[in-house]
């Protein structure tokens, strides 16, 4: 056991409660946007809406985005859900 309810957790920010949800999300690389994903399974604040995602989200997004800058793209949006690894 962790000690913590899983129905009360809370945002490593501000302290606010979390809780399941999809987000969209702005991953930047220096000053550049390199993409907009929309639709990510998250835990979202209901304090200051940040967005936090579990591993196995983070390492497909981060799958998404080598694919992208292989591409060459240097600004993209797409979503979560539609995305089928190669």
């Amino acid at each position: 056991m962790t000690g913590v309810p899983e129905n009360d957790k809370r945002c490593p920010v501000c302290g606010g409660r979390l809780h399941a949800g999809e987000a969209t999300i702005p991953y930047v690389l220096g000053d550049d946007v390199v993409v907009v994903v929309k639709c990510v399974p998250s835990e979202i604040c209901s304090d200051c809406r940040e967005a936090f995602t579990e591993g196995v989200v983070t390492d497909r997004i981060i799958d998404m985005i080598r694919q992208l800058k292989y591409l060459g793209s240097e600004v993209s949006v797409i979503t979560y859900s539609e995305y089928e690894p190669v």
